[in-house]
């Protein structure tokens, strides 16, 4: 599932499928519905949960949707985890009043009918051990420093097809042995970058998608859009380089796919290409698109028409 790296500085992302953009600068969503609005003083621990649960939401969907379209699969279990050594140390009494995180890992978001859910984990559950190992041993294990939730999600990930994977979780101050069988799907996971800019981006492996652009995206089919065409690069196996014709047909071949993948992902493609309007009408000067991507009026006009004829299973169509 997705994770944070609101303690980073810069970015850690290799930019080999540069922008969806061209440059601009513990609650699960319905996919059909647009984000229900936060209050405009919500302290931003809360404002970031809620923006982790609209892109795990999404994330869970188009894994599942990608099949085997992707290079690598990998087992998950439907969870956001977080963890207070991940922000500086000056937020943690903040962290600790709003959001009640104290020294454990915590299940920040579970989606709904995935095996966290059915396994009757909660929301606010502290961590105590992923597969019959401590927290501490994986992060030492794995040299993740404050990077705990990666590591607890990366040892869920390489659980063996077919296995159960034990976490024990503690609740009301009482610990609980919970058994869940992982589902395997898609490998790719979307990362969440706490950034006011507007920006997506995706290495060989992850999506990274900005705060700034999940609070852009009006319903989660725009943000769906946003991390499809991502996922699409993805897929493609898409790299930085060549000249701009080579570039803009790999932008537009991710569009199409990063469509069909929200279509099968039962979003709605229609309601997700109007992000290109609302970034059309931010960027009317054309001064912040990329020479490598159409201007965001053609794009929404291209992808309309390929709305009719969307089947699913989504099959990849590299550019060539």
């Amino acid at each position: 599932m997705i994770g944070t790296r609101t303690h980073r500085r810069g970015k850690v992302w290799m930019r080999c499928c540069t922008m969806m953009f061209g440059g601009l600068a513990l609650l699960a969503v319905n996919p059909a519905r647009a984000a229900d609005p936060l209050p405009a003083d919500a302290p931003w621990p809360v404002r970031l949960r809620f923006d982790m649960a609209r892109v795990a939401q999404v994330e869970w969907q188009l894994r599942q949707a990608a099949g085997d379209l992707c290079p690598t699969a990998a087992a998950d279990i439907g969870v956001v985890l977080d963890d207070r050594r991940a922000y500086r140390k000056a937020d943690w009494p903040l962290l600790a009043s709003t959001l009640g995180m104290a020294d454990r890992p915590v299940i920040a978001v579970i989606v709904p009918d995935s095996p966290a859910a059915l396994a009757g984990l909660a929301v606010g559950d502290e961590i105590e051990s992923v597969g019959g190992h401590s927290v501490d041993a994986i992060v030492e294990r794995r040299k993740a420093g404050p990077l705990v939730a990666e590591a607890l999600l990366g040892d869920i990930a390489a659980t063996q097809p077919d296995r159960l994977i034990e976490l024990v979780v503690r609740r009301n101050g009482q610990s609980r042995a919970v058994a869940l069988l992982p589902i395997r799907h898609c490998a790719a996971r979307l990362v969440l970058e706490a950034d006011r800019s507007i920006d997506a981006h995706s290495d060989a492996r992850n999506v990274s998608i900005s705060t700034g652009l999940v609070t852009l995206s009006a319903t989660d089919d725009e943000l769906a859009m946003v991390a499809g065409h991502e996922l699409a690069h993805i897929i493609h196996r898409d790299r930085s380089g060549g000249g701009i014709s080579k570039r803009r047909r790999m932008e537009d071949a991710a569009d199409s796919l990063g469509l069909k993948l929200i279509h099968c992902a039962s979003y709605d493609a229609t309601a997700g290409v109007v992000l290109f309007d609302r970034l059309r009408k931010r960027d009317w000067l054309g001064f912040l698109r990329a020479p490598t991507h159409r201007s965001f009026a053609k794009r929404a006009e291209r992808l309309r028409a390929e709305v009719p004829g969307l089947t699913c299973p989504a099959t990849p169509s590299p550019a060539g």
